[in-house]
């Protein structure tokens, strides 16, 4: 397959083509190479008012090191950059395993939620409201049907939703690129996935904090397969289990069928459409590091400002959130990796945007090529 730094500049023809091409862009923007997990990252509490406060600050953003800390708190520091703020109590996946673990089996899931230690969900989490238009892209827990297959996509997860199938989304990925239309057919038909099936798409990089970043990355990946019936859904296996609904520690094998991608570049924008001018222009980075550099005209809006414990956030917040857009104009939204850019990507389309997918390091490799290209016109 094409390398991304390769195919810049090529002027491709065919949807396909098209499709696949834009796809490996995002991928090796984002990994470099490698599937780094804090592209999977979902709230880690961007706070505008507080990052408007650390302007100036050299030490904003950085983690703090402290004694004492367990591998997964090292982890979270020292490679994943990540402050320790609301990750020092045990990650809820963790306490529902161990309670599983001590359960008989012809106990109820019912009876396991009773066991989990009550916690005071939050206010805007249990009050999300969702539109007409948000449930053709989530599944609310309690309308999941017995005829949809449930994708877990997390990595290494240690409980599962009853009768889920398992696909990390990095099987997805190779050498930080994404595989072709034919390779992640063959993944989904041997996972028992045909293009008609009915999916909800589920969990979390739970090493790096959780988040729904890597299922919005995976609803990204359908969408551009052209699957028709595909959605998130809205929630984690914590809350499927809270609503006493059934869990497993292990995952379902179904029957392999024959998946028919039909792809499309429907979510994904191009270089040349970006510096025409017609779409609003949104970078889902960091503000420190929309401070080192982005998109001429673009407008700052970091993707971790758009989940809240482990789900996107609700409607009316978005909308508060993306209220200086025109939703008559289009939007590209971009970040240095795809998947918490498939997260901003999500949360526009869920409030009605036309909005595509774009890749910040595409951005730079062209611009350099324009100016060597005019270098070179210049001494000619």
């Amino acid at each position: 397959m094409t390398t991304f730094r390769s195919c810049l500049g090529s002027c491709l023809v065919g949807v396909g083509i098209l499709a696949l091409l834009a796809l490996l862009v995002l991928a090796n923007a984002a990994y470099g190479g490698e599937a780094y997990c804090d592209a999977c990252l979902g709230d880690s509490g961007w706070d505008p008012l507080k990052k408007l406060d650390e302007i100036g600050n050299p030490n904003a953003g950085k983690a703090e090191v402290m004694p004492g800390l367990s591998t997964a708190q090292k982890n979270r520091v020292g490679i994943w950059k990540q402050p320790l703020a609301g990750f020092n109590k045990t990650n809820a996946s963790e306490e529902i395993n161990s309670l599983q673990e001590n359960v008989p089996v012809n106990n109820t899931t019912k009876s396991l939620a009773e066991k989990i230690e009550p916690r005071k969900m939050a206010e805007e989490n249990t009050s999300i409201v969702r539109s007409a238009n948000a449930r053709g892209l989530l599944a609310p827990i309690d309308e999941v049907s017995s005829t949809d297959i449930l994708l877990d996509i997390s990595l290494n997860a240690p409980v599962h939703i009853k009768g889920a199938i398992a696909i990390p989304y990095t099987e997805f990925l190779h050498d930080g690129n994404f595989r072709s239309v034919e390779e992640i057919s063959e993944i989904l038909g041997k996972a028992g996935i045909s293009s008609e099936d009915s999916v909800d798409v589920y969990g979390e990089c739970l090493p790096c904090g959780g988040g729904p970043a890597p299922a919005a990355l995976t609803y990204l990946i359908f969408k551009s397969l052209g699957h028709k019936k595909v959605k998130v859904l809205d929630g984690t296996v914590n809350d499927w289990a809270l609503a006493g609904k059934p869990t497993a520690n292990e995952t379902t094998v179904r029957p392999p069928k024959v998946y028919l991608a039909q792809p499309t570049n429907d979510s994904l924008a191009s270089y040349d459409y970006v510096e025409s001018g017609l779409a609003q222009i949104i970078d889902a980075r960091s503000m420190q590091d929309y401070g080192n550099g982005s998109i001429p005209d673009a407008i700052n809006i970091p993707a971790d400002s758009m989940v809240r414990d482990g789900r996107i956030k609700d409607e009316a917040k978005l909308e508060r959130l993306f209220a200086i857009l025109n939703k008559d104009q289009p939007v590209v939204v971009y970040t240095g990796q795809p998947t918490k850019g498939s997260v901003a990507w999500f949360s526009l389309k869920l409030i009605g945007f036309d909005v595509k997918l774009y890749s910040y390091e595409n951005y730079l490799i062209n611009q350099r090529t324009a100016k060597q290209a005019e270098l070179g016109n210049a001494t000619a």
